[in-house]
């Protein structure tokens, strides 16, 4: 029989072989035995329901009968797994629900990367700590049953784990960092750039990618790196990186533009106006450069007659439910593009809160900013999300500065 053992991937996708043979390729389509057999195993540790087994592959009633439909899905893989040299009692009923026999052996990668995890948090030694983390990192070889991520029996699980993952990587690369060596920084930039395809928005792995870095003194790279980085963040969180990673930033950038020349820094300049992102309506910064050019945009307003005024522009959910995070984002983003394209260039705006923008106007009259405000609602109305978001504006006028 350990010929037929059965062997289950889960994580970049479920494969399934049983011996040499393969019944389900990683990548292909998972149909309902081979989902039903991905939920019994995971769920080997605690007792399941028939009606449970149900309402996991079938959402949101998607068969009439799924009594009947899970009898036929049983059938269907009790006849694969047999076919394949597995016992015909591998699923059988315990108390009248159907379930994994706990006396047929299976292989399921996930059970051993939580037993590496459990040993890993269990040892004292930052030595020992360090080869389990990089044990458990070595196995975890992608998302987990990526074709399934939005089934809701999936999602706190995968959950779970991807926190697992993350908790080695900060711990590995915290053990390495501490050797400060050559080798070991450039194993942290290794498993940070690898841990970064599954964790794209994770602050704190830029954190020890960016401190490796500093250890190895890839001030260019860092430089480089940052801008980039801090514009993801922006678009898709609307907060700048934390001040740990814009020090390691500052650090690098500490005496590398000591130049003699005035036409270098113009040509400096002149190349950053023509950089990927031109712009080509107001202008979006962080809020901490927003305060600066506020600042300097009041003074320079009251020597040429001018009026800076700011308006606060901020959604309101009209269904009386708040936004979900990820739908927040994204009307976050077309309002932000509204906002690109209503202001003129020289208008500065910036990210307030998790639903508001700030806009900074220099106006002739404080009046003229109402025309703006009406500029926006009408933009807003033609983005056709009115129905069920609004936009609320309110003005204000600077003191003045001495």
């Amino acid at each position: 029989m350990n010929d037929a053992l059965l062997q289950v991937k889960t994580l970049g996708g479920l494969c399934v072989k049983a011996g040499d043979r393969i019944l389900l390729e990683q990548g292909a389509r998972i149909n309902k035995p081979w989902e039903l057999l991905a939920f019994l195993l995971l769920n080997m540790d605690e007792p399941i329901t028939n009606e449970r087994i149900c309402e996991a592959l079938w959402e949101d009633g998607e068969v009439e009968n799924p009594a009947g439909a899970l009898k036929n899905v049983v059938y269907s893989l009790r006849k694969s797994l047999a076919e394949a040299g597995l016992p015909a009692a591998c699923i059988i009923k315990r108390n009248r629900e159907y379930c994994w026999d706990p006396g047929t052996p299976v292989q399921l990668d996930v059970q051993a990367l939580n037993a590496i995890y459990r040993q890993g948090c269990s040892e004292k030694e930052p030595k020992r700590q360090l080869e389990f983390c990089r044990a458990f990192l070595d196995r975890y070889s992608g998302d987990f049953l990526p074709s399934l991520a939005g089934r809701r029996w999936v999602l706190p699980k995968a959950s779970a784990l991807s926190q697992k993952y993350l908790s080695a990587v900060l711990r590995a690369c915290d053990l390495l960092l501490a050797e400060n060596q050559r080798g070991s920084a450039q194993e942290v930039v290794d498993i940070c750039g690898r841990a970064l395809l599954l964790e794209p928005l994770s602050e704190e792995i830029y954190l020890r990618h960016f401190s490796a870095l500093k250890q190895l003194n890839m001030k260019t790279t860092i430089l480089s790196h940052y801008p980039i980085i801090a514009n993801m963040f922006l678009d898709k969180t609307g907060e700048a990186p934390g001040p740990e990673l814009q020090s390691i930033f500052r650090w690098a950038g500490e005496g590398t533009n000591a130049v003699d020349d005035i036409h270098q820094i113009q040509k400096d300049l002149d190349e950053a106006a023509r950089d990927e992102r031109p712009i080509r309506g107001a202008y979006f910064c962080p809020y901490e450069a927003f305060k600066h050019m506020y600042h300097m945009m009041v003074c320079s307003a009251a020597r040429l007659d001018n009026t800076v005024v700011l308006l606060l522009v901020g959604l309101q959910s009209t269904g009386g439910q708040a936004m979900s995070k990820q739908e927040n984002a994204q009307v976050m983003l077309q309002l932000r593009g509204i906002i690109e394209n209503t202001l003129r260039k020289g208008d500065v705006f910036s990210r307030y809160s998790r639903d508001q923008y700030v806009l900074m106007l220099l106006v002739r009259q404080p009046g003229d900013s109402g025309v703006v405000a009406e500029r926006l609602l009408n933009g807003w109305r033609a983005c056709g999300l009115s129905s069920n978001v609004r936009i609320d504006i309110s003005a204000s006028l600077p003191q003045p500065v001495v």
